[in-house]
């Protein structure tokens, strides 16, 4: 069955609905240990839901729910929240709405379960419509549904994506009253919003806060600070945090240097940015395509090309590559090195690797090799 859904998903994923259809309806008429599984149906939702296609996600549940050897309430279940949850994630969160109101509205005896309520919570937030997400809320408090750390989290989440951490900070209050425990899914948008607006003060205090809990701080509360920190410019802030998450026993990610490399290319501090990435290296850690693009992007701003090409090598002897940012701004310095050969083999490389240059790049070469042949 794995191989036949595998197939289905295929089809989908190509819009080749007729056919996927084709081979479930075959399936179906043929042997009866062979059927298709929830899965199969599963695949088809979020395709069509992918696809821009909500009215034909719908139909293909309904259709499923009138399958007999589909029957038993679990399968069902988890095909009517799956097609709730793809809806909303692409976008449909309205029409995921208005079938749940269709469904209640034939069965007003039905009240959907707390994940259903997240699942919408989560649509609305994403698709940025704050007033149906607190209008939502509000129906939930009159129904009397009582929300888990995933709804309060949801909505924190939401409202800190939307720049609103007061609001988020005064729900955290709220959910505490109600005696639900906050985690990291709560605290960390709120410090990751707080740095974002250099509210510092507060950020640290909701960290204070958040270390006397038995789980405590992860990666991503420590991230928030050290890039909310980078970005304002106070690196000995981030330094800090850096040293209080190693402290800690929470050892940083490449994202993490990526934040300060962010910060030394953008005031040209090249210097301070390689001895960093050499820190690095030696002290066992695997640097990513990003923290490659940053330095590249650092040296190329700088017009450092042998310290460009050393660092290239590198990047390419683990396994990255330039993106099409980084080849073009080795490009141009090449270019004001006026090392032309090397330029024109660099976009031709760009070609070979699939990578298809700006046309204001093309222009330019173009135009300077035509002063050069006059």
């Amino acid at each position: 069955m794995a191989v036949f859904n595998a197939m289905v998903n295929s089809l989908g994923k190509a819009r080749e609905f007729d056919s996927a259809w084709c081979l479930i309806l075959d399936q179906i008429k043929g042997d009866p240990s062979r059927r298709p599984d929830s899965d199969t149906f599963l695949t088809m939702i979020r395709r069509y839901a992918r696809a821009g296609l909500p009215l034909a996600a719908i139909r293909t549940f309904e259709y499923a729910c009138s399958l007999d050897f589909l029957g038993d309430s679990d399968p069902e279940k988890n095909l009517f929240e799956t097609l709730l949850d793809a809806l909303c994630k692409e976008g449909h969160v309205r029409i995921a709405s208005q079938y749940i109101d269709k469904h209640r509205a034939k069965d007003p005896s039905w009240l959907p379960p707390i994940r259903i309520y997240n699942i919408l919570l989560n649509g609305w937030f994403r698709s940025r419509k704050l007033k149906h997400a607190e209008r939502l809320w509000v129906q939930m408090k009159k129904e009397n549904v009582k929300p888990t750390v995933v709804t309060y989290g949801t909505i924190i989440e939401g409202l800190c994506r939307m720049r609103r951490p007061d609001m988020a900070m005064e729900l955290l209050n709220e959910m505490k009253t109600e005696g639900v425990e906050p985690n990291a899914i709560v605290y960390n948008p709120i410090i990751d919003a707080l740095g974002e607006a250099g509210r510092f003060k507060e950020a640290l205090g909701m960290l204070e806060r958040f270390s006397i809990l038995e789980l405590g701080p992860t990666i991503s509360t420590y991230n928030s600070l050290v890039k909310g920190f980078c970005k304002a410019g106070d690196l000995v802030e981030a330094s800090k945090i850096l040293k209080m998450m190693i402290d800690n026993k929470c050892l940083p990610t490449p994202t993490t240097y990526c934040y300060f490399f962010k910060y030394f290319s953008k005031v040209g501090k090249t210097e301070v940015g390689l001895n960093l990435y050499t820190k690095m290296i030696r002290s066992g850690y695997e640097p990513d395509r990003l923290t490659y693009h940053l330095l590249v992007k650092m040296l190329c701003k700088e017009g450092k090309l042998d310290l460009t090409v050393q660092i290239i090598k590198e990047m390419r002897a683990r396994g990255f590559d330039l993106d099409l940012a980084s080849s073009t701004m080795l490009m141009h310095l090449l270019w004001r090195m006026r090392r032309y050969d090397e330029a024109v083999f660099e976009f031709q490389d760009m070609f070979r690797r699939g990578i298809i240059p700006q046309h204001l790049t093309y222009r330019r070469m173009a135009e300077e090799l035509e002063r050069r042949n006059d």
